[in-house]
């Protein structure tokens, strides 16, 4: 399935969500109270109100936004292997986004009193459903990416017995220093002119983040060490003996990783700070291990070398 095909299949669940959303409510305004029950406690009473028509923009406005983003990083992924779970994604979360807020007009309508609303619980159940089973759906629809190809092994740099070689770069990712730095800011003025513990969970978000932003990768006698330019923990360890082979590859942050930071995928792994050339690194155990840094082929040479070393002395 070609680009565009996939951004529109990611857009369009977006795109009716919006209109059935905003059709409803302009078709129900005049018989919506003029504060209407928006959030609801465990036994479905209302427990949170907001006014109709900052209701109808808010939830417009999430609906539309949801929908840019997610089209965009389907936009953005082309056709590497995480295109496809990023477009069944959005398409899941057009529902399980859209299902509640035409909910919360329909149980609005013709109310006197929002805080008698009632919200059956099993509508949770109903919106999972629906939201998983559309994402399966968009799945199904959509053809799989590209299969990951084998990564070619890299020279490898020829070293005596008892000649030592280490290789060293540091990188640093202004797509998680910058929003890390806005999220902290955010943070600190909520403490300083709101209530305090509300912008406690952002100061912990933003400072928790800004030490991953930068990291500094390390090849020697030892393996493989990828570790905060800042703090000592968290860091990622090979040790050189669980090591196959390494090499240079390409990859995309979104495509391949769907996003930044230590990513999971099965049997890969990756700290993926940007898109482009990286280092990968083949275990034992058939697990690849990528990491984004620069003059990656000169790492993957050097490790070859101290692999095939540390074979012929084992």
């Amino acid at each position: 399935m070609t680009v565009i095909r996939r951004c529109a299949l990611t857009a369009v669940p977006f795109g009716i969500a919006t209109a059935a959303y905003i059709g409803v409510f302009l078709a129900r305004y005049e018989r919506l109270p003029e504060r209407i029950a928006t959030h609801f406690s465990g036994n479905g009473g209302a427990d949170g109100f907001t006014s109709r028509t900052a209701a109808l923009w808010f939830g417009g406005g999430l609906l539309v936004g949801l929908g840019l983003l997610f089209t965009v990083l389907t936009l953005v992924s082309k056709e590497s292997s995480g295109a496809r779970l990023t477009a069944a994604v959005g398409a899941g979360t057009a529902v399980t986004v859209g299902y509640p807020l035409v909910l919360t007009v329909l149980v609005n309508t013709d109310v006197q009193d929002p805080a008698e609303v009632q919200l059956p619980m099993w509508h949770v159940a109903v919106l999972l459903f629906t939201g998983v089973a559309t994402g399966a759906l968009a799945w199904w629809l959509m053809s799989a990416g590209p299969r990951p190809t084998a990564v070619p092994t890299a020279p490898s740099l020829p070293l005596a017995e008892g000649e030592a070689a280490s290789w060293s770069r540091t990188l640093t990712s202004r797509a998680l220093l910058l929003p890390a730095g806005a999220i902290t800011l955010w943070g600190l003025f909520t403490v300083a002119f709101g209530p305090w513990q509300a912008g406690l969970l952002q100061l912990v978000l933003g400072l928790t983040c800004a030490p991953l932003a930068g990291v500094r990768v390390t090849v020697d006698r030892r393996g493989v060490t990828v570790a905060s330019t800042v703090l000592p923990r968290p860091r990622l360890a090979l040790p050189l003996g669980s090591i196959v082979s390494a090499g240079s590859v390409q990859v995309n942050a979104m495509g391949d990783f769907g996003g930044w930071g230590y990513r999971i995928r099965p049997n890969r792994r990756g700290v993926v700070l940007r898109s482009g050339e990286a280092l990968s690194v083949r275990t034992a155990e058939g697990r690849e291990y990528v990491v984004t840094v620069d003059d990656s082929a000169t790492a993957a040479a050097l490790l070859n070398g101290l692999v095939k070393r540390h074979a012929a002395g084992a």
